[in-house]
């Protein structure tokens, strides 16, 4: 039940009217409340490098999403093979009139078949990185949501392992 559930809310995600109110958000706040769950769990380790006073222009509710979508592809799919470990980074930069923010996994990575369409909808990676439970449509939303945004999600492989989620937003100065 819990995980038709999040299949439903998924699609109701995906199928919201492209409506977003833009303002100033601090991303730390974001990114502590997206983290907040994930802080006492044994099995992931966070390394969190997001400065107190980077501001971002960004509709709070759909990035709140949005990470919270990355964060939880990275503690499913980005767990070491060794220790069983989810380790995840991230990471905010300022660069210039944009803000970068980076969810790190130390996974197994995506194929170079599969990177590409990892943001379709309905589209379910390969068996490296699948418990595959959902309908594939997280990385659609963060996408759409992100686009509404002004901003631009970028996925690539990492060469020491794992997967990099980038989104970059407009930066209030």
């Amino acid at each position: 039940i819990d995980q038709a559930n999040a299949i439903i809310n998924k699609f109701l995600d995906y199928a919201r009217p492209d409506q977003v109110n833009l303002a100033p958000i601090a991303l730390v706040e974001v990114v502590n409340r997206c983290v907040y769950a994930l802080k006492d769990a044994s099995d992931i380790r966070l390394n969190i490098a997001v400065p107190d006073n980077l501001m971002v222009l960004a509709d709070e509710v759909d990035l709140i999403r949005a990470v919270s979508n990355l964060l939880e592809n990275a503690c499913r799919y980005g767990r070491s093979a060794g220790n069983g470990m989810a380790e995840i980074d991230i990471i905010a930069l300022a660069n210039g009139s944009h803000v970068a923010i980076e969810v790190r996994d130390r996974g197994p990575g995506v194929s170079a078949d599969n990177l590409g369409q990892l943001t379709k909808a309905f589209f379910r990676g390969d068996s490296a990185r699948t418990e595959a439970t959902g309908a594939g449509l997280g990385l659609s939303i963060v996408e759409k949501n992100i686009q509404r945004m002004g901003g631009a999600l970028e996925l690539h492989n990492r060469t020491s392992g794992g997967l990099s989620a980038r989104i970059e937003l407009n930066r209030v100065t």
